[in-house]
């Protein structure tokens, strides 16, 4: 009688399982893992990754999604709302520009914009730098493929050909002379190749203009060897510019054609002969690993007449420091330099003008000379106003570099980082 009690019953059907090592009820079929099925129940609802198109699995301890291809992950209050995806960095560089040296070497770029304001210096109000991170996918690519082509090896055959001579008396007859050619076999050939590519990607939409145009031509910065571990140490008092879903999946798209261009790079390195044609890849397919970096830049914000301008400086290698950013404009400079441009290509004009009139022979002869002597006062003309050009933006130039030596902040800074 004790072998007839039930030991378990499944929970959906009620049936007896009297193997309590059973997975499955033996009735109805029914999952009896309890954690399994709270899995797959999760999982039913979001298959694939909606940022990246990946399978999203749902991790019960941490109560979380998590796409293992793009690193996205969100938590069970948005799990019926996919635009809520959150992004973390897996790594980041720590600050390696100090501010003083930050601030020195904006000086420096200062002064050296086109018809900056020779007061410049003496009107700055409100300089103020700040810390921030900026979000970079560093890209590893894996990948091999095959690929067809015809390959042509080159060898030398010996030919005869029969050239045409004469004998002392005239009589014509042909000899025949050895010669050398170079003549190419094609065979069509395939074979298999393997690669690795690495690339960094710009993933902040907060940026634009000028500034986001910078920030990519530095994205090299996230593979410098000073990258650690993200540690919210290191981002204690500075701004993090957040990890943009949209600008993640835009690079994702991206990326396999980054792969299949490195791949045809590879390619046509390896193939072999002394021609070919044709070539192509046949068969392609790479992995993907990728790491959300932060990279360290400092923000620099300064008023000049009530005008609000931004810099940002880069932060991650001491020895080579990149700015970019707004200047003030001198509008009288900048009129007074584009006048003597203007004069300058006036004379210049002239000077083809006449040349043209003089080769074309459009005027009587006589005035052959008079013309030629007006295109050499037309180049007089260029030349005298492109020199007069060339000293003023130097005198204005050396008048602002006095200026930043005089200038107490940078004689200090100068004095803690010597060039």
């Amino acid at each position: 009688m004790g072998d007839s009690l039930v030991q378990n019953q499944c929970r959906n059907c009620g049936g007896a399982i009297t193997d309590p090592e059973t997975k499955n009820c033996p009735h109805c079929g029914t999952s009896q893992d309890i954690v399994q099925t709270t899995i797959d129940e999760k999982n039913k609802n979001v298959e694939l990754c909606p940022n990246c198109g990946s399978p999203v699995t749902f991790n019960i301890e941490n109560q979380q999604f998590a796409c293992d291809f793009c690193h996205s992950t969100f938590t069970t209050k948005a799990e019926k709302d996919f635009d809520n995806l959150t992004f973390e960095p897996d790594n980041l560089i720590p600050f390696q520009v100090p501010e003083g040296l930050a601030k020195k070497r904006f000086f420096e770029w200062l002064i050296k914009g086109a018809n900056v304001p020779l007061d410049i210096l003496g009107k700055i109000t409100n300089l103020q730098l700040e810390q921030v991170f900026i979000p970079y996918m560093g890209a590893t690519v894996v990948y091999e493929g095959s690929w067809g082509a015809d390959i042509g090896y080159n060898r030398s055959e010996s030919y005869t050909e029969y050239v045409t001579k004469e004998d002392k008396k005239g009589n014509k007859y042909s000899e025949p002379v050895t010669k050398t050619r170079t003549v190419v076999d094609w065979n069509h050939s395939s074979d298999i190749f393997s690669g690795t590519a690495f690339k960094s990607y710009l993933i902040n939409n907060e940026l634009t203009g000028s500034v986001a145009e910078f920030a990519k031509s530095v994205s090299h910065l996230a593979f410098v060897p000073d990258v650690k571990p993200f540690d919210e140490h290191y981002t204690a008092g500075t701004r993090q510019m957040k990890i943009s879903s949209d600008k993640v999946s835009e690079v994702l798209r991206s990326i396999r054609d980054f792969a299949k261009e490195e791949a045809e790079k590879t390619m046509h390195s390896v193939l072999p002969g002394d021609k070919n044609k044709n070539a192509k890849v046949t068969k392609f397919t790479y992995d993907l690993t990728s790491k959300y970096t932060y990279v360290p830049f400092w923000k620099i914000m300064y008023k000049y007449e009530g005008i609000d301008y931004i810099v940002i400086v880069t932060a991650a290698k001491k020895d080579k420091i990149e700015i970019d950013g707004s200047r003030p404009m001198s509008q009288e400079d900048s009129t007074v330099e584009k006048a003597l441009k203007k004069n300058g290509r006036y004379g210049l004009l002239a000077s083809l003008l006449f040349f043209v009139v003089n080769a074309m022979n459009i005027l009587p002869d006589a005035t052959g000379p008079f013309t030629a002597i007006l295109v050499l006062v037309g180049i007089g003309v260029w030349i005298y106003f492109a020199i007069k050009r060339h000293r003023f933006l130097s005198t204005n130039k050396k008048h602002l570099k006095n200026n930043l030596h005089e200038y107490p902040d940078y004689v200090s800074l100068l004095k803690q980082y010597p060039e």
